[in-house]
């Protein structure tokens, strides 16, 4: 599946990552979720409270031990309400005692096993609850690098980048690696590509890739930022030719 391109007035910054049909249980995408919640508070104290918002909003202590059930609910349905769980189920948050300008929502859908390029996906991203414009401080390369890490350790996604929605709209065309601020890509992927010379690169444990076009905030009206991410858009073409779904 490739990138939908919506315009809008959005100001906003998000990280997406994506993966292949990987069924699991109710149980499993819980402690996931939960997991990305305890270690995004390690992040910044941004992320210290956070609301369920899986049937109803309620705190998020409030379910945690129970949360298996909370992800039960959120399973895809029909067009007739009927349960699909071969599509997924759903689960997430925002973080509460927050301003909306400061305000961050975790949606993720998870446990999906139909045939399609990626049907499973977590998405991290700044509120635009009545307008809201995100605080400068809150959209650092720092908090999203970090909170990128925490999404690919608690989803092992097949990839992942962090965009604002300025930069997606330039896009022209399908792709399914458009070029980003920061860009994940897990360990047989980054075996396939040469990372351009100009990107900040980092190899990780696993040997999965993280390649960043700037440590500052991604600004479209900047040239050498969008210099730099079409680079790394462009050392990724080849993975967009790959036979998706992949079969692994």
């Amino acid at each position: 599946m490739k990138i939908e391109i919506k315009r809008s007035s959005s100001k906003g910054y998000y990280i997406r990552a994506v993966w292949e049909a990987r069924p699991e249980t109710p149980e499993a995408i819980a402690a996931r979720c939960l997991r990305t919640f305890d270690l995004l508070k390690e992040v910044d104290p941004l992320f210290k409270l956070w609301t369920s918002a899986v049937t109803r909003p309620i705190d998020l202590e409030m379910v945690r031990d129970r949360y298996a059930e909370e992800v039960k609910a959120g399973v895809s349905r029909d067009d007739w309400r009927e349960p699909q769980p071969e599509c997924g189920y759903w689960c997430g948050g925002y973080t509460r005692s927050q301003p909306a300008s400061r305000t961050f929502i975790l949606r993720c859908c998870a446990g999906a096993a139909i045939k399609a390029d990626f049907p499973n996906d977590v998405m991290l991203k700044t509120s635009t609850f009545r307008g809201a414009k995100p605080d400068p401080d809150v959209v650092t390369h720092k908090i999203f690098r970090s909170a990128m890490l925490v999404i690919v350790d608690a989803w092992e996604p097949v990839k992942a980048g962090a965009y604002s929605h300025p930069l997606i709209q330039l896009e022209e065309g399908d792709t399914r690696f458009p070029r980003p601020w920061i860009q994940y890509l897990c360990p047989w992927l980054a075996r396939q590509i040469t990372p351009p010379a100009s990107a900040l690169v980092e190899r990780l444990s696993d040997g999965g890739l993280l390649m960043s076009a700037t440590t500052e905030t991604f600004d479209v009206d900047n040239p050498k930022h969008l210099a730099v991410a079409g680079e790394i858009a462009a050392a990724m073409a080849p993975l967009d030719r790959l036979p998706w779904p992949s079969q692994r």
